[in-house]
């Protein structure tokens, strides 16, 4: 069991959410904020590292999903319902989408969570 140790961790969907809500986070006055939300930049940049945008998905389709929650950030199971509505309109199946998307890892030159300062 010890080899499974040495092992590198492989990253899941929910892993990968809670880097990208944290990749890229402006300052704010709040110190050691973590994010367990996501903002529409962020996921547009999840996206594009997928190789998913500019095509066959738009920052528009992006931007008019997410407008649909009138929120600043989308929780996990928004995001989930996202990604599901997304696929429904590229015509890509979901469970591809988010293997896709896990395939893509974390965000280039962000290895964990952003603490913001």
């Amino acid at each position: 069991m010890a080899d499974d140790d040495d092992k590198p961790k492989k990253h899941t969907i929910d892993s990968l959410f809670r880097i990208y809500c944290n990749y890229k986070v402006i300052g704010t006055e709040l110190d050691n904020e973590e994010f367990h939300s996501i903002l529409l930049s962020q996921l547009d940049c999840w996206l594009m590292q997928a190789k998913l945008m500019p095509v066959p998905i738009t920052r528009t389709q992006t931007g008019l999903i997410y407008l649909r929650y009138k929120k600043w950030r989308l929780d996990y199971e928004d995001f989930l319902e996202v990604l599901q509505m997304l696929s429904a309109e590229v015509d890509l199946g979901y469970e591809e989408m988010k293997e896709t998307l896990v395939l893509a890892g974390a965000p280039t030159g962000a290895t964990e969570i952003v603490v913001v300062k």
